[in-house]
Parts: structure tokens; C-alpha cells; sequence
């Protein structure tokens, strides 16, 4: 009795470098997290009442909701082509978040 053929792998997304690009936008993502805590906390009044660093939330929840699921994802070595989608839209979110932040930090400083 012969031995039936290999599977095919479940996309074709599912290759070395489409992990290694997932993990990369990861811990660009983990990096910048980590990053926004101290840019917003000097930019933030010394005197206000502590909502000054409410923006760092919609970062936390992103990185909660996208970035560390999509990490262990592509650690986990399964569904590459997902945890690259999900962590371009991540990135894409964080960039738009702190565009729309530090217009407001340059409209504040007038």
C-alpha cells in the first residue's frame, strides 16, 4: 500500500517571510506602545486632572485587541496570511490615532 501524497499547505499566505513580516509589524507595534506612555505623559499638563493621558487608551486597546492576539498567532505558527492582515490594519490604526494626536498637540501649542 503506498502512502498518499502531502497535504498542501491551507493558503498560500502561509510562508517564512509572511511570518517574519507579521512578527516584525508586531514588535514595531509592542515598541510604539510602549513609546506612546512617555510622549504623552510629557506632553500632558502638570497640572490637569489626569485626562491628559486618556489618549493612550485607544493604543492599549489596540495593542490588547490586535497586536498581542496576531503575536501569538504568528508565534504560534498558523494562519500567517490573518495575522498579517490583522496586524497591517493595527498599524494603520496606531499611525491615523497619532496623526489625529499630535494634530492636536500642535493645535493646543498655539
Amino acid at each position: 500500500m503506498s502512502t498518499p501524497p502531502p497535504l498542501p499547505s491551507a493558503s498560500d499566505w502561509d510562508v517564512p517571510s509572511t511570518r517574519i513580516a507579521a512578527l516584525v509589524l508586531a514588535a514595531g507595534n509592542a515598541a510604539f506602545w510602549i513609546y506612546i506612555f512617555p510622549f504623552v505623559y510629557a506632553h500632558a499638563n502638570p497640572e490637569g486632572d489626569g485626562f491628559d493621558l486618556l489618549p493612550v487608551m485607544p493604543f492599549t486597546a489596540i495593542f490588547l485587541a490586535l497586536t498581542l492576539p496576531t503575536a501569538a498567532r504568528a508565534i504560534g505558527m498558523r494562519g500567517y496570511g490573518v495575522a498579517l492582515a490583522l496586524m497591517l490594519g493595527a498599524t494603520t490604526l496606531n499611525a491615523i490615532i497619532f496623526l489625529a494626536l499630535l494634530s492636536s498637540y500642535a493645535a493646543a501649542d498655539r
